[in-house]
């Protein structure tokens, strides 16, 4: 379960993934939603807000009944990042392109790779490519 501690989003959402940059979207009369899968995209009446990890993801398994419901749920604690206008980040493309560009190593702080978001001074593990590497 995500957590967003402030902002016009505040609250806790059951999700699959927890991202370092994640949007999150308001509609007028409707409850707030978190865009935390890779091909959310938002509503053309949602607004955006721009949140940023702090701490480290995790995952919990929760047992709901019906049964269906049950399963692993990503944690997290997201910040608001009210200075950066999030609007501009509606075409999922551009948003891609502007988080991979501000990834950083949790560890020693350098840009960690841009396309599988591992680096070296890390414990993050991502995807081995088909060659090996």
């Amino acid at each position: 379960m995500l957590q967003l501690i402030d902002g016009p989003c505040k609250g806790v959402y059951m999700v699959k993934r927890a991202p370092v940059f994640l949007r999150a979207v308001l509609a007028p009369g409707k409850e707030p939603d978190v865009l935390d899968q890779v091909d959310d995209t938002p509503k053309a009446r949602e607004k955006i807000f721009l949140y940023v990890l702090e701490g480290e993801a995790g995952w919990i398994h929760i047992s709901r009944s019906p049964r269906s419901l049950s399963g692993h749920y990503a944690t997290g604690q997201y910040r608001y990042l009210p200075d950066i206008d999030a609007e501009k980040f509606r075409d999922n493309k551009v948003w891609q392109e502007w988080a991979r560009g501000h990834f950083e190593c949790p560890v020693d702080k350098k840009p960690c790779d841009k396309d599988i978001m591992t680096c070296c001074s890390c414990e993050r593990k991502g995807k081995e490519s088909n060659d090996g590497r």
